[in-house]
């Protein structure tokens, strides 16, 4: 034992130790994936139980190869620090039909070329990124009077405060570690608004939260134990319309129809932005996501409006949807703070149309019928997981076969509800949705932001989709906040 660690001092002292690890799947460069038409049967004998979705119609796996112990002395203590390494990684999406055989296959690899990926059959990120032109790209806190803004908590292992964009992508909206509320126009690059909230203290204070109507036209501003903010876009930029107070809600949301939807306690109450009570939820049900699919935790009784917690991670709170009587999905509300918003393996977001609950955690999109789930949360008919009405991988990049499992991950629909886009730790991906009782997506178009965003950066912040299909999203470089923007082509 002595001689074995005395080796290893040596070794740690003369450089680095590779320890060998078995393989998470094959390498699907020397083993056939399972064909179309194989059984459920089939797929587990080869490659196991899925790790990411085990559902009736789709089997999600995420795999490492060529995986390897690292140790390092690291500087200056030499002290020896360790972490797992791997050469490469891969994604399978199989989806299942009524019988139960594979009918449609989707991979991806890390770190092949793109003629090994056509060989294969697998998506090429390369291929996929020609369906996009950039517009712009711009640093927000270079503009003038956003160089004083910090925007970066350096508290615990740091967070990017919550930043948001109108739904036209013409507005940029953020709350800075002194609670300064900046809007920026996004057209000129020009401050609009600015707004000092109230600093943390024993009867005010907390974080802001900002939220632009669907419109674009409104903006709130929400903050515990303070009045609401209800400001209404002008020609120079934004001036109040009403303050609402004693309502004691937060993690406020605009609804389609124009109205505000926030927490309050255990249950969720909607407003009109003169502040009067239009509809208040029972308490919150909880609806469980596992490597199964969604489980109905707790149910809720019948009312005007249906709150439900969506338990995704170990992170508390978790983000909330709040479901009209008739299922419709009217907002999802994120009461997470910025540590454990950044620190999150999953986010959600309504379609506009209010059919859908679309769910990304960064290694595959899912869509849940949003009737179905508000209906199981009523009235549990059904205790086996319910299956996405479609899902689909976003693409590994080459950067990807070493990066943990977390992000962000913002989503955006286009206001039709015929596009949509999810991203991931450094690229964004867009899918085209065709209508039906099952929606139909496409391969997706790919951006990946790798040279934007350096390896200690990974952080997309902010999404829009806009109805002429420019895409525009908020990310981190460093120090620095990022806008850009990329026309989309259009999709067939």
């Amino acid at each position: 034992m002595f001689r074995l660690l005395l080796i290893l001092v040596v070794l740690l002292l003369s450089g680095c130790i590779l320890i060998p690890l078995p393989d998470g799947g094959p390498d699907v460069q020397q083993t056939a994936l399972p064909p179309l038409g194989a059984r459920t049967e089939q797929i587990h004998q080869s490659l196991g139980t899925p790790n990411l979705l085990n559902s009736p119609n789709y089997k999600i796996y995420d795999w490492e190869t060529g995986r390897r112990f690292l140790i390092i002395p690291a500087f200056p203590t030499g002290l020896p620090v360790g972490g797992v390494i791997a050469k490469n990684r891969t994604r399978l999406l199989l989806a299942l039909d009524e019988q139960g055989a594979v009918a449609r296959m989707e991979c991806s690899v890390a770190a092949l070329n793109s003629e090994q990926l056509k060989t294969l059959g697998c998506l090429d990120p390369t291929k996929q990124h020609s369906g996009t032109t950039q517009l712009y790209e711009q640093k927000i806190n270079e503009l003038p009077g956003l160089e004083r803004g910090r925007f970066y908590d350096g508290r615990l292992s740091g967070s990017f405060l919550k930043m948001v964009l109108s739904p036209d992508g013409r507005l940029f909206a953020a709350v800075d570690t002194d609670l300064h509320v900046w809007v920026v126009d996004l057209d000129n690059f020009q401050v609009i608004f600015e707004y000092q909230a109230d600093p943390p203290g024993w009867n005010t204070g907390g974080m802001p939260r900002l939220t632009f109507s669907k419109d674009s036209n409104k903006l709130v501003i929400s903050q515990p134990d303070n009045p609401m903010l209800v400001l209404r876009r002008n020609e120079n930029g934004f001036v109040e319309e009403s303050r609402l107070e004693g309502l004691e809600i937060h993690d406020v949301q605009f609804a389609q129809d124009g109205s505000l939807i926030g927490l309050h306690k255990d249950y969720a109450i909607q407003v009109s932005t003169t502040g009067s009570v239009i509809a208040q939820s029972d308490k919150e049900g909880t609806i469980s996501f596992g490597p199964d699919g969604p489980v109905i935790k707790r149910t809720v009784k019948a009312a005007p409006i249906l709150s439900a917690v969506l338990d995704f991670s170990w992170h508390i709170p978790s983000q909330r949807a709040v479901f009209s009587a008739e299922g419709q999905g009217l907002v999802v509300l994120d009461p997470r703070n910025d540590f454990a918003r950044q620190n999150g393996i999953a986010n959600f977001q309504f379609s506009p149309q209010s059919d859908w609950l679309a769910g990304n955690n960064c290694q595959y999109v899912a869509l849940w019928n949003s009737r179905n789930l508000a209906n199981i949360l009523v009235n549990i008919t059904e205790k086996e997981p319910l299956s996405p009405e479609r899902a689909m991988l976003t693409p590994l990049t080459s950067r990807d076969k070493n990066m943990p499992d977390k992000c962000i991950g913002p989503i955006a629909f286009n206001p039709d509800g015929d596009m949509m886009a999810a991203a991931s730790h450094h690229a964004i991906h867009a899918w085209r949705i065709r209508s039906g009782v099952s929606p139909s997506m496409n391969e997706p178009i790919s951006i990946d932001l790798s040279q934007s965003l350096p390896w200690s950066s990974n952080t997309i912040l902010a999404m829009a989709l806009t109805q002429d299909n420019r895409l525009v999203a908020i990310f981190s470089h460093f120090s620095d906040i990022m806008v850009t923007s990329w026309k989309i082509k259009k999709i067939d």
